[in-house]
């Protein structure tokens, strides 16, 4: 379980600062950066680390059931579509609100359906002692994340950007176009938990075909990227073509810029994977659990980022009173999650003891 937490945060810490490169890609038009990125993250990287190091992919593929396949393709699709949603409503609310709003509409939902969406021949721990235990740290979780927000509000509410000078009617927009995307990004957890925890994809390729466990969760992650890959290909299509920026890949200091995507997809991607490692750790609860930590874990590290590159600098107090509060309650969510994971652990030992002994005895 330990370890479990553990490679949640590093996943976390990753997943943090994955985009900082963004920053430095002088000469690149939004989509340049963000359109390789996905090019990398989703299609390249995936590709090549999966046939390169998965044994008998096609034949664990071959072994899964049918159903698995285009119930996580039309999840990821969605998940790449949410990430574009996303995107375009910062420019409406701010990064802010819109950072909030969306890992708070996310941890919502992925947390909770992994609760209720158990394999068959597993208990549900909804309505048991832990199971309220779990879902008061989620919701604690989701009011720090609140609170985060309303931090960054209180951070930017005397700066003229867009966000304060678009009217209502803009603003309505972009708060539902944020709220939609997290709906939809929500497809990645809830495609990762179809393919491991229900499809046993994971399972298949390390005890069935001999495969490390963070490689056999590789297995589970390549059917995620390509749907995510379609989605994100016809949108970024679509907007390098309309604003002319194809050239952009061709001029001088691109290639600097195209070794900063590549690093953010690395460390995307590694990110996913050792949260793939994560939930397989903490157990049928990982995609719970272990997703709850990756959230708070990349927030907290989001904030530091910020403070560390003077975006706080000249706030408020009261932001910043705000700020440390959020940032504690969302630490008190997370140890809430995980001492709810160790009892059902713990429970899950005793009940299995038990079943031993009582078949030892007959």
């Amino acid at each position: 379980m330990i370890v479990g937490v553990l490679y949640a945060f590093l996943s976390a810490i990753l997943l943090g600062i994955y985009a900082l490169p963004s920053k430095f890609t002088k000469g690149f038009a939004w989509e340049n950066t963000w359109g390789g990125f996905f090019f990398f993250g989703m299609f390249v990287i995936p590709l090549v680390i999966t046939f390169a190091l998965v044994d008998d992919l096609w034949a664990i593929y071959a072994q899964t059931p049918s159903w698995v396949f285009p119930v996580m393709f039309a999840l990821s699709f969605c998940w790449g579509i949410g990430n574009m949603l996303w995107g375009y409503s910062i420019a409406s609310i701010g990064m802010a609100l819109a950072f909030s709003l969306f890992l708070g509409v996310i941890t919502s939902i992925d947390t909770v359906l992994p609760l209720i969406l158990v394999p068959e021949g597993q208990e549900s721990v909804l309505g048991t002692s832990i199971g309220n235990q779990m879902l008061l740290g989620i919701v604690i979780i989701v009011l720090g994340i609140a609170l985060n927000g309303y931090a960054g509000v209180l951070r930017d509410k005397n700066k003229q950007d867009k966000r304060n000078k678009a009217d209502q009617k803009t603003i309505r927009k972009g708060i539902l176009f944020c709220v939609l995307g997290a709906i939809c990004a929500a497809g990645f957890n809830l495609s990762y938990h179809t393919g491991n925890n229900l499809g046993k994809i994971g399972e298949l390729a390390e005890v069935g075909f001999g495969n490390e466990p963070w490689i056999a969760r590789l297995a589970v992650l390549l059917p995620i990227f390509m749907g995510a890959t379609l989605s994100t290909s016809i949108f970024f299509g679509i907007r390098l073509t309309k604003n002319k920026t194809w050239g952009n890949f061709t001029k001088k200091g691109a290639f600097t810029a195209l070794i900063l995507v590549l690093l953010m997809a690395i460390f995307h991607d590694t990110a996913l994977v050792i949260y793939g490692l994560a939930a397989y750790h903490l157990g049928e609860l990982g995609t719970s659990v272990g997703f709850a930590i990756l959230e708070t874990g990349a927030i907290l590290v989001a904030n530091v980022n910020g403070i560390l590159t003077k975006e706080w600098k000249g706030a408020s107090k009261k932001s910043v009173g705000v700020l440390v509060t959020s940032l504690s309650i969302l630490i008190v969510g997370v140890l809430i999650i995980a001492q709810g994971n160790y009892r059902k652990i713990e429970e899950d030992a005793v009940k299995e003891n038990t079943a031993m002994v009582s078949k030892t005895l007959q």
